[in-house]
C-alpha cells in the first residue's frame, strides 16, 4: 500500500478488480479433496485457486482469511496463513485478517503489530466495546492499514446487546457507529451483516447524514446457484446501501464456504479450482 489511506486505497482495488467481492478463506479440512497433511491441503488448496484466478483474470477485490481456522490447526498453519496472504499480495489482491482483536491498549499495539507486520495483512476486524483506547493502536495517525469494526452482526445472539435501546428510537450499534466516525481517521471501517437490507440501508445513512461514509465488510452474501452464505442477496446489499444514499464504492461483500467450496454443488472435487472461479464470476456477474 501507498500513502493514501485506506478508503481510498479499497476504491481504487475495487475499480481494478470491477467488483466488490471479498473471498472469504476458511479452510474446512473435510471439505479440501486433496491428500496430504492439513498444512499442504490448506496450501495447495488455496495457491491452486490463485492460479486459477490469475489463469482467468477473475479476481476478488480482497480475501479474508478468518485467523481461527488455522489456529486451530497448528502453528505450522499460521504459518501457510502467512504465505497465503503474502502470494495473493504478490498477485495485487489484498487481505483482510479476520481476527475480531480487541484489548487493553498495549494488547491491542501487540495484536496490530501481529496482524499487519507478521502476518502482513492489509486490514484486519476488530471489536470495539472496549472503547477508544483499545482500537486506537490499529489506527496510527501515520498508518494506512484499514481497521474493521464489529457493528452490526447477524448471528443470533447479536440482539443481547447491540439491540439494547439508548435513548428512544435508538439502539447500541448506532452509539457504535457515532463513536466509529469519531475515531476514523481515513482508515477505519465497520462490519455490518447482509442478512437484514434495511438495517443495513438504515445504517448506510446515519453515515451519510453524518457527512462520513466509511467502508463496510459484509459478510453472509449468497452466491446464485451455490449452497452457502448466511442468505444476504448480494444486489439487494448493493441496492440497500444506494437507497440509503451510499456514494462511495468501497464497501466488499464477503462469500467463504460459497466460494471456496463451490465444487459441492456440481460434485466435482477434481475441479475445485475451477469451480471456486465460476461461482466468484458469477457473483461478479450478478452486481453488473
Amino acid at each position: 500500500m501507498n500513502s493514501q489511506n485506506f478508503s481510498s486505497f479499497l476504491e481504487n482495488r475495487l475499480a481494478k478488480s470491477g467488483n466488490p467481492i471479498c473471498m472469504g478463506m476458511d479452510p474446512v479440512l473435510e471439505l479440501i479433496p486433496i491428500e496430504g497433511t492439513p498444512e499442504e491441503k490448506i496450501k495447495r488448496f488455496y495457491f491452486e485457486i490463485l492460479e486459477e484466478v490469475l489463469r482467468r483474470g477473475v479476481s476478488p477485490a480482497v480475501i479474508k482469511p478468518n485467523s481461527a481456522y488455522y489456529e486451530c490447526i497448528s502453528i505450522e498453519a499460521l504459518r501457510v496463513l502467512q504465505e497465503i496472504i503474502k502470494a495473493y499480495q504478490a498477485a495485487g489482491i489484498p487481505s483482510i485478517l479476520d481476527a475480531k482483536r480487541g484489548d487493553i491498549g498495549k494488547s491491542s499495539a501487540a495484536y496490530a503489530h501481529a496482524a499487519f507486520n507478521v502476518f502482513g495483512a492489509d486490514a484486519v476486524t476488530v471489536s470495539p466495546w472496549m472503547g477508544s483506547d483499545s482500537v486506537a493502536p490499529f489506527l496510527p495517525k501515520d498508518g494506512n492499514k484499514g481497521v474493521y469494526a464489529l457493528l452490526r452482526t447477524s448471528n443470533k445472539g447479536a440482539a443481547d446487546f447491540q439491540d439494547l435501546p439508548i435513548k428512544e428510537g435508538s439502539t447500541a450499534f448506532f452509539a457504535v457507529a457515532k463513536k466509529l466516525m469519531d475515531w476514523d481517521n481515513g482508515n477505519l471501517g465497520a462490519v455490518v451483516g447482509a442478512t437484514h437490507p434495511e438495517e443495513l440501508e438504515s445504517i448506510t445513512r446515519f453515515f451519510v447524514e453524518h457527512n462520513h461514509e466509511i467502508p463496510f465488510l459484509i459478510p453472509g452474501v449468497s452466491i446464485p446457484g451455490v449452497p452457502g452464505g448466511q442468505g444476504g442477496d448480494a444486489k439487494t446489499v448493493l441496492k440497500a446501501i444506494n437507497n440509503g444514499g451510499g456514494k462511495r464504492h468501497f464497501h466488499v461483500l464477503n462469500s467463504s464456504s460459497g466460494l471456496n467450496f463451490a465444487w459441492q454443488a456440481k460434485g466435482t472435487p477434481n475441479a475445485f479450482a475451477t469451480a471456486c472461479v465460476d461461482a466468484l464470476e458469477r457473483l461478479a456477474d450478478s452486481l453488473r
